[in-house]
């Protein structure tokens, strides 16, 4: 793996959007009371609740305070209105269904917002609570509507955006790379390249990878409080894990001797290694061109649809090309020293290596693999 040689970087008194929070939340707190509408004051107490980092992450929150809050009235209605229940009991099992509908919708922080308009609105505004409740479903709707034109509006962070290209761009570069690969593979005569222009490369994608990981401290100030728990955190550990295992296969890959071309088979053997290039240079092209589209940023992970797409270009390619490999060896074994089938069988399994790192970073998985990258990095 890449080791990462960034050095840390000291957090700064206040951010951006810090200062966006505490200009919305001022003038939100502002127009609440000088409004003629009664608990103004719930509107500053939701934008401070909802105004977030990113666009993704504060539309998350206001949907889940949206749904609690409007899940709390109606359950503070049914239980004051429709049902004679003594206090002690009514509350308690008001309380109690706030955590099973909360549960049963996948809410996360919704569920306590219900469960303090339940105790609000049983034992502060007990008399108007069927004014109160909707009063404040108004002032949160709007409180989450002031919040998301915030983050697009006010001081809209860029490091986040600009992170995503210098990703995008080292994986270009790795595609750039996979591509000339495959082209040399083609080559009737095909023969290494210059050490020093090895070296050449592989400084400047080491530079763009540690660009990015440096880039990448600032952008986890984005993303608020456990920023290791974002969405968005775990698209950038796979990014990285894929570059840092694809400049280190690439780089085995070139320590090996020039490809040798001694029958038809092998020669169409070393083609087929180069469409697999081919592929694999357009798989990553495909990841880079989400890692652009805003989209991402805003919906917090890929394209679910393209990253079906960029797996299928690859898919059952790989059992193809170890039956190609096994037919060759086979029915070249006797042209073939040892030295040369461990070339042909170790160039297989790097290039095999690569499609399966790509198709790992694009699908669902586990955090282990991400955990254990980041402190072998560290």
């Amino acid at each position: 793996m890449i080791k990462n040689s960034r050095q840390p970087l000291s957090k700064p008194w206040f951010t951006r959007q810090e200062l966006r929070l505490v200009l919305i939340t001022g003038l939100s707190a502002g127009f609440g009371l000088l409004s003629s509408i009664p608990y103004g004051f719930y509107l500053p107490l939701t934008t401070a609740a909802v105004l977030s980092s990113t666009y993704g992450n504060s539309m998350k929150l206001g949907i889940q305070r949206l749904m609690g809050s409007l899940m709390g009235v109606i359950i503070l209605i049914i239980f004051t209105k429709c049902l004679d229940l003594p206090l002690p009991l009514g509350l308690g099992l008001a309380l109690a269904s706030t955590r099973l509908l909360g549960g049963i919708l996948g809410l996360q922080v919704g569920y306590k917002v219900a469960g303090t308009i339940i105790v609000m609105g049983w034992l502060v505004h007990e008399q108007v609570e069927t004014i109160w409740g909707p009063i404040r479903l108004f002032w949160t709707g709007l409180g989450i509507v002031i919040s998301l034109l915030a983050c697009q509006w006010i001081w809209p962070s860029q490091t986040i955006p600009q992170l995503h290209q210098q990703w995008a761009s080292l994986l270009d570069a790795l595609g750039v790379e996979l591509q000339d690969e495959g082209d040399a593979l083609r080559q009737n005569n095909p023969s290494s390249s210059p050490p020093r222009k090895q070296q050449a490369k592989r400084i400047s994608l080491i530079t763009q990878l540690n660009a990015a990981r440096q880039q990448q401290v600032l952008a986890q100030l984005e993303l608020g409080v456990n920023p290791e728990q974002h969405p968005l955190h775990d698209i950038w550990s796979r990014i990285d894990l894929l570059a840092s295992q694809i400049m280190t296969s690439l780089e085995s890959i070139r320590s090996l001797p020039a490809p040798f071309i001694r029958s038809e088979k092998v020669k169409r053997l070393h083609n087929e290694e180069a469409d697999l290039f081919d592929i694999l240079s357009a798989q990553l092209l495909s990841i880079s061109a989400e890692l652009k589209n805003p989209k991402t940023i805003n919906n917090q992970q890929f394209n679910p649809r393209e990253m079906i797409a960029i797996k299928d270009l690859s898919r059952g390619f790989s059992q193809w090309l170890e039956q190609t490999t096994e037919g060759t060896i086979s029915a070249d074994d006797k042209h073939l020293n040892k030295q040369q089938l461990r070339q042909i069988i170790l160039r297989m399994t790097l290039i095999d290596y690569i499609r399966s790192a790509i198709i790992e970073a694009i699908s669902t998985h586990s955090k282990s693999a991400i955990t254990n990258h980041l402190l072998l990095r560290d």
